[in-house]
C-alpha cells in the first residue's frame, strides 16, 4: 500500500521539502551577508599603526627580561674530596653537587638590520647585561662537615651577552607580525660573588661562554612604538667549569654547562 501511494505522498509533503530548503538557503545566505558586513566594516574601522616603520633598514630599541637559568652539572670519576674532621685530621668524604635552578633578569638595547626587500629576513642584536642567581648544594654522602654556607652556596654574576641572530618574520597582519629567530650568543661575566665561608670550595665558572640560540615572538605595532614579547632558548656549548689548583673540590666535576629560558619585551622605536 505504501509502494502504491508513493508518489501520492511524495506530492503531499513536497511543498513542505521545497518551503524548509528556500528556509535554510535564505537563513545561510542572511549570515553569509551580515558576516561579510562585520568584515568589511571591521577591516574599513582598521587603524594601521607604524606605516614607515617595515620601510626603515634600522631599527633600535631596548629590552627587559626574566631568565630561569638551570645548569647541567657532570660529576668526575673522582667524588671524594678530602676535608678535615673534628680533630682536625684529614678524611675523605664522599661528595654530590646538585645545580638548583633560579632566576634571573636582563637589561639591554637591540638593534636590527633588515636584510631582504621582501621584509622578511633580518640581522637581530641585543647587546645586554644579565644579572644571574646561581645556587648549588654540596652534599656530604659519606664522613666529614663543612659550613652551610659552602653546602648551599648562592653566586651572583653579572654577565655581558652580545647575542648575533637571524630573523625571519611572516607578513604583516594589520597590526601584528609573527617572527622566528636563531644564532649564538658569545658572553663574559664580568663580575662574580660567592656567598662561601672558604674560597677551596667555591663551584668555580670560566668568565668566557657560548650559547646556542633560538626563539619567536611577534610584534604589535602601537601607535608610537612597536611591542615585542619574545621567548628565547640558550644552550651553552663550552664546558664552563673552571678549575684552579687551590680548589679542594672542583676535581669532583667533569662538566658544567649553563642553559637558559628567557621572556625578553623589546620597544622597538
Amino acid at each position: 500500500m505504501y509502494s502504491t501511494h508513493f508518489w501520492y505522498k511524495f506530492s503531499l509533503h513536497r511543498t513542505k521539502v521545497i518551503f524548509s530548503v528556500v528556509s535554510i538557503f535564505l537563513i545561510f545566505s542572511f549570515a553569509n551577508t551580515t558576516n561579510a558586513q562585520q568584515k568589511r566594516k571591521k577591516t574599513e574601522s582598521t587603524v594601521y599603526n607604524l606605516m614607515s616603520f617595515d620601510k626603515k633598514t634600522f631599527h633600535y630599541g631596548f629590552q627587559i627580561g626574566y631568565i630561569s637559568s638551570p645548569v647541567g652539572l657532570d660529576p668526575s670519576d673522582n667524588p671524594y674530596i678530602i676535608i678535615p674532621d673534628e680533630n682536625g685530621d684529614p678524611q675523605q668524604a664522599l661528595t654530590y653537587i646538585t645545580p638548583q635552578t633560579t632566576a634571573s633578569f636582563l637589561l639591554g638595547f637591540l638593534m636590527n638590520i633588515k636584510l631582504s626587500q621582501d621584509n622578511h629576513w633580518h640581522f637581530r642584536t641585543s647587546p645586554n647585561v644579565s644579572f644571574y642567581s646561581r645556587r648549588f648544594e654540596i652534599d656530604l654522602l659519606e664522613g666529614g662537615n663543612l659550613d652551610s654556607r659552602d653546602v648551599a652556596q648562592l653566586q651572583s654574576n653579572t654577565t655581558l651577552e652580545v647575542p648575533l641572530l637571524l630573523k625571519y618574520q611572516s607578513d604583516r597582519r594589520k597590526n601584528h607580525r609573527m617572527y622566528l629567530l636563531g644564532g649564538i650568543t658569545p658572553s663574559y661575566m664580568v663580575a662574580s660573588k660567592h656567598e662561601s665561608s672558604r674560597k677551596e670550595y667555591f663551584i668555580t665558572l670560566s668568565e668566557f661562554n657560548m650559547s646556542l640560540t633560538w626563539g619567536f615572538g611577534f610584534h604589535i605595532y602601537n601607535s608610537m612604538f612597536c611591542l615585542s614579547p619574545e621567548i628565547r632558548v640558550s644552550h651553552g656549548l663550552i664546558n664552563v667549569a673552571d678549575k684552579p689548583d687551590n680548589s679542594l673540590i672542583m676535581h669532583t666535576v667533569d662538566a658544567i654547562r649553563t642553559h637558559k629560558i628567557s621572556f625578553i619585551i623589546n620597544f622597538e622605536g
